[in-house]
């Protein structure tokens, strides 16, 4: 049976070395070897901040040659826990004539003052492993010590290393640094370690409004490949902070759900959003500029977010609203079909009799791909054949004439169907749906 502790370890963005440690330390747990699982688990602590140090740039508080022997120190094999102790430990020196009650920080880490003291009572356990004391260690004490990382291994965030990983951000997208669609993970990976956990949503809108936005008019293949690998993280503090992030706004939620339209699922619980998402945010930009606009309204329709009363008028709404770039796909139709969105077409263009009625040329080509995609998706009947053939009786010319056209040249079994319809109900064809009509010229320019 796995642990807890095992699992979440992990899922936290460590090292492979820090990780084998605390590898080692569940193995001895396991037989009972307590003194070496928390001795182990220590080392794996302390090799997962001296990594995260070595990886970070200057904190704000410590000099730039300070700074250097830190690192040079930390990778000497000697010496390095020494020093990753130390900087847990080390304070910022009070100014003199400095009245103000605030407790002095911290000059690495956004860590607080009760935390830095928690550190030395763990070390001193780590000791007392070590040197094989007469202090009893058994499982509580592992346990426990397990408990305060899962608190608190997040919270060591490098001070001053926000910036730092903006300005590597800002590097990776200009193309005079670095090279177009790079892989853009070892900046992902290391958003948790520059800011606090409850920071991250408010970073990734930073990163966002400054640095990497996604533009719908002019696609970056960059940009997306970016949200994407934090969209879909497999660190849960950046996938949930991403989340709180696209909620946090509508024009952000608008851009991400279209981007990523699955992402849709993981905010049923928030009915308010999800009813405006419908009512109205599907309508907007996404309409115009998303590929996966009837990918989303396929989400909405099979999670039965919209109350049964209000189904026709958003059927009605998605009719108004059909895109003429794109149609849905075969299983986005079966979605659609079951709402009777192939009946709202019919009704619209066929039983209305707006096809025949003044101004029904300019609207039959309004419409053009609807028809089109009705035809692909239903099956003809009399009434159809009927408003067909009194529009095209004197319809020469225009969009819907060449979509027609052509459509009647791809799909042989179409115009079969259609004349076999026209016979059986006494239906007198014209010219330009007859067996073997004289060739029916476009007067378009």
């Amino acid at each position: 049976m796995q642990l807890y502790f095992e699992t979440w370890i992990k899922e936290q963005n460590i090292s492979e070395d820090a990780l084998i440690l605390f590898e080692e330390s569940i193995q001895c747990f396991r037989v009972g070897a307590y003194r070496a699982s928390f001795l182990m688990s220590y080392l794996g602590f302390m090799k997962a901040l001296r990594d995260r140090l070595l990886k970070s740039d200057k904190p704000d508080l410590i000099h730039q040659e300070d700074w250097m022997k830190i690192k040079n120190d930390l990778r000497d094999d000697k010496i390095w826990e020494e020093i990753v102790l130390k900087t847990t430990q080390e304070k910022e020196k009070k100014k003199q004539k400095q009245v103000s009650k605030e407790v002095p920080r911290n000059k690495v880490y956004l860590i607080n003052n009760d935390l830095m003291e928690e550190i030395p009572y763990w070390r001193k356990k780590r000791n007392e492993c070590a040197h094989a004391k007469e202090t009893i260690i058994n499982y509580s004490q592992v346990e426990t010590f397990w408990l305060f990382l899962q608190s608190n291994l997040a919270k060591f965030v490098v001070n001053g290393g926000k910036e730092a990983l903006l300005d590597k951000i800002k590097k990776h997208f200009d193309p005079v640094y670095t090279k177009p669609y790079s892989d853009c993970t070892y900046l992902i990976k290391d958003i948790p370690l520059v800011v606090k956990p409850h920071e991250i949503p408010e970073l990734l809108k930073e990163i966002y409004e400054k640095y990497v936005e996604i533009n719908e008019l002019i696609p970056d293949k960059s940009a997306y490949l970016f949200w994407k690998a934090i969209a879909y993280s497999t660190d849960s503090k950046i996938n949930k902070s991403f989340l709180e992030f696209i909620e946090s706004d509508h024009d952000y939620f608008s851009v991400f759900i279209a981007l990523f339209p699955d992402k849709l699922n993981e905010f049923s619980s928030n009915e308010s959003l999800i009813r405006i998402f419908w009512k109205k945010l599907l309508f907007g930009r996404i309409n115009f500029f998303a590929d996966t606009y009837w990918e989303l309204i396929s989400i909405v329709l099979r999670n039965e977010w919209i109350p049964p009363e209000e189904i026709e008028p958003f059927i009605n709404k998605i009719y108004n609203n059909f895109l003429n770039w794109s149609n849905p796909e075969p299983e986005q139709t079966k979605v659609l079909k079951c709402y009777g969105f192939l009946k709202t077409i019919k009704k619209h263009i066929f039983e209305s009799g707006n096809l025949n009625q003044p101004g029904g040329y300019q609207f039959s080509n309004e419409v053009a791909n609807r028809i089109i995609y009705y035809f692909d998706n239903e099956s003809l009947d009399v009434l159809v054949v009927e408003e067909l053939n009194k529009l095209f009786d004197g319809y020469k010319y225009g969009r819907f004439f060449e979509m027609m056209k052509n459509y009647i040249q791809e799909n042989p079994k179409f115009i079969s169907e259609f004349r076999k319809i026209a016979a059986d109900n006494g239906i007198t064809l014209t010219e330009f749906f007859e067996e073997n009509p004289v060739e029916v010229v476009s007067h378009e320019n």
